[in-house]
């Protein structure tokens, strides 16, 4: 047995070792900070793109949207430097390289939307503290995946619990939090932040504990723009599949005074219908940066005058319609909105927050109206 064992000892030493692969060689990349927040507040961007011919940023960094022209060093470096200071906040920002949407492959934060993902930059300040992780006690996000009868097809929402939920004795109301076209169903708490701005407003005293729940808003392939119920299935999947879900998953109260219904954009229009034709699901509904284009404001008033007319909609304990300010592209959409409600003799309060159609304005808006909801 031991002359086996020299044997094959003798043997594995005549067997060369396999060396470990070539490290590649060094590039600027290895050390790149590829976004910096300068002591002048203001912001820059970098990418190593040797072979590239163009390089574009764009983002809601900038006060006026639109790409901005990176340039490029000797060593393969592009580089922009914004011109303005940047306010502490979360952005959004893309690099364009010879055309091509491309991930920071520096940064591993990114917003996820319908069809690609967006790079965020975080950064720290007093005026970002309001979505940022404070040393406060944490809610739950988490993933509910389902089969949708509706469509057919497999497919989830985000649900954010407060800290102790597990332990409440007491049902809690519900928010359904509804994302813009483009997004999907983690949106809001990726580039919105909601569950860390609701942990935040929940430690602060400032609102009452509720659920969170962040559907996906396209079933279905293509943007529904007019009014009513029954061309998006979108509405069917909520009523007779979420609601349902969340309402046996969790402990939520399921009348209309403890459910709220807010929505950004696309999901501003969906708030807009749940609002008109559907009042008696909702205590609370919240459209956002939103309105309907001119041939759908016509549509209202020839074809949907009864349901402007339901009494049920002047029974909501809050109607709110906040806008982004002037830049907001939907804000036109909405004043002529807004002046249709008045028309009807709707009630609805109005909120400006002046950071265009961007998620800036979206997360303060959120900051503004959750201590709104579920008063005694």
């Amino acid at each position: 047995m031991k002359k086996w064992i020299l044997l094959l000892s003798l043997f594995w030493m005549q067997i060369p070792l396999k060396a470990q692969p070539p490290r590649p060689p060094a590039t600027p990349n290895d050390t790149l900070k590829s976004v910096e927040y300068r002591v002048d507040g203001r912001l820059t961007f970098r990418i190593y793109a040797p072979k590239a011919s163009q390089v574009t940023v764009t983002g809601d960094f900038a006060k006026e949207y639109g790409p901005k022209n990176l340039v490029k060093n000797e060593i393969g470096v592009w580089t922009y430097i914004t011109l303005e200071k940047v306010v502490p906040d979360i952005y959004t920002y893309d690099f364009i390289v010879d055309g091509v949407k491309t991930l920071d492959p520096k940064n591993t934060l990114i917003k996820e939307g319908e069809n690609a993902y967006s790079n965020l930059i975080e950064i720290p300040g007093a005026a970002s503290k309001y979505a940022s992780f404070q040393d406060f006690p944490h809610g739950k996000l988490e993933k509910v995946w389902f089969h949708s009868k509706v469509t057919g097809k497999t497919t989830r929402f985000h649900v954010y619990t407060p800290p102790g939920y597990e332990k409440m004795k007491e049902k809690l109301p519900v928010l359904y939090l509804q994302h813009g076209g483009g997004d999907n169903d983690a949106s809001w708490s990726s580039a919105g932040r909601a569950h860390i701005i609701m942990d935040n407003l929940l430690a602060e005293g400032k609102c009452k504990p509720m659920l969170v729940v962040m559907p996906m808003g396209h079933p279905s392939a293509g943007f529904y723009m007019n009014p009513g119920l029954t061309e998006d299935p979108y509405y069917r999947q909520m009523f007779e599949e979420i609601m349902p879900l969340v309402h046996s998953k969790y402990a939520v109260y399921t009348d209309r005074w403890h459910t709220a219904y807010a929505g950004l954009s696309m999901g501003g229009l969906q708030a807009l219908n749940m609002a008109i034709f559907a009042p008696e699901k909702f205590g609370y509904v919240l459209p956002l940066s939103t309105g309907y284009f001119p041939p759908q404001i016509k549509m209202l008033e020839e074809k949907y005058a009864s349901a402007l007319k339901n009494p049920e909609i002047n029974r909501l304990k809050l109607f709110w319609i906040a806008m982004g300010g002037e830049k907001d592209i939907a804000y036109n959409n909405g004043l002529a909105v807004n002046a249709l409600f008045d028309r009807y003799g709707i009630k609805y309060q109005t909120n400006t927050y002046d950071a265009g159609h961007t998620f800036i304005t979206w997360r303060h808006n959120l900051v503004e109206f959750a201590p709104l909801l579920f008063k005694d």
